[in-house]
């Protein structure tokens, strides 16, 4: 623990750089424009000089930021939206590989905002990272993978990756039928944990191979989470010591497990409890790689593909986050 505290650096920021909100009105099944407008004049108030960007589509999400990203002026860019739109954001930032040059903050008007936990600043009852005087510098994620068509393609994330469950459980939840749906009207964590149980009592695990520190296995997929962040949906987590900037993800598998030993797991992640055993792994990694016969499904910070080759890596301290 000592060894990776050290590496932590937040960093104070003194100079005014113009600020942007880029607003997802379409978040948490449609309420994102309503959850803004109760807290806009707070945040306002913080933020005298931003200026507003109402997005209708990740196309339109682009070209709002093309001019702003292409220009040399340096820039804070505030996500006002759920995970999906902080992710969009984050790897348009990354994508131009320009770690000094934009930061990027965020107001959590979506359904589990787990950028944002553990929750440490409000406005009104929404959680903020919107401190533009303080930033942190923190590692992503890249994924690099084959998609259906045979074309090397390349995504990052700043939260969390997965295989197994639980990417098929956002593939679920990004995709609800009628009944989904309403949950998820009613009650967040409720809609999430219906999702999971569902996918779990469903789900069948797949042979892949999987390399990691030296290591190489042939397993049974049931679920893997790769952590830069430990909260991987609503109140799930993992207790592990993962720091923004330590220059690893925690890799955490779940091997060759029954539907008990998955429904057992996930009850245990709602405590933040993840015992390790002869089915359950859990280490350190800076690179890690999954292969299967057939496409399996992948998420990244919420958002989901397929691929039967999959290799993650981190990117050292390769983008900079507002504080909250």
């Amino acid at each position: 623990q000592q060894r990776l505290r050290k590496h932590r650096r937040q960093v104070p920021v003194t100079e005014n750089k113009p600020t942007f909100i880029v607003i997802n009105p379409h978040c948490h099944q449609g309420k994102g424009w309503m959850r803004w407008k109760s807290i806009r004049s707070q945040v306002i108030g913080q933020l005298p000089l931003a200026k507003e960007m109402v997005t209708e589509s990740i196309a339109d999400l682009a070209v709002q930021l093309h001019p702003i990203l292409s220009t040399d002026q340096q820039s804070c860019i505030i996500s006002a939206g759920g995970d999906g739109s902080i992710h969009q954001i984050a790897n348009m930032l990354l994508e131009r590989n320009e770690p000094d040059k934009h930061r990027l903050g965020a107001i959590g008007l979506g359904s589990s905002n787990d950028f944002l936990k553990p929750f440490r600043s409000f406005v009104g009852n929404i959680p903020v990272r919107i401190r533009t005087d303080s930033i942190t510098l923190q590692d992503a994620g890249e994924i690099n993978y084959i998609d259906q068509a045979h074309i090397n393609q390349k995504r990052y994330f700043i939260i969390n990756a997965s295989m197994g469950v639980t990417a098929e459980g956002n593939w679920h939840f990004n995709n609800p039928g009628k009944v989904l749906t309403r949950i998820k009207q009613i009650n967040t964590q409720a809609a999430i944990t219906y999702t999971a149980l569902k996918t779990i009592l469903s789900y069948r695990n797949k042979a892949v191979r999987v390399h990691f520190n030296g290591t190489e296995l042939l397993i049974g997929l049931s679920n893997i989470n790769l952590l830069k962040v430990p909260y991987v949906s609503g109140s799930f987590h993992y207790q592990q010591n993962i720091l923004p900037d330590d220059g690893v993800l925690g890799l955490n598998i779940c091997a060759n497990m029954s539907t008990w030993e998955l429904v057992r797991t996930l009850m245990s992640l709602e405590k933040g409890k993840f015992h390790t055993g002869p089915r359950r792994i859990s280490t350190l990694v800076d690179q890690f790689q999954i292969c299967s016969a057939t496409p399996i499904i992948f998420e990244c910070d919420g958002e989901t593909a397929e691929s039967t080759d999959i290799r993650v890596s981190v990117l050292p301290q390769a983008i900079q986050l507002l504080n909250a």
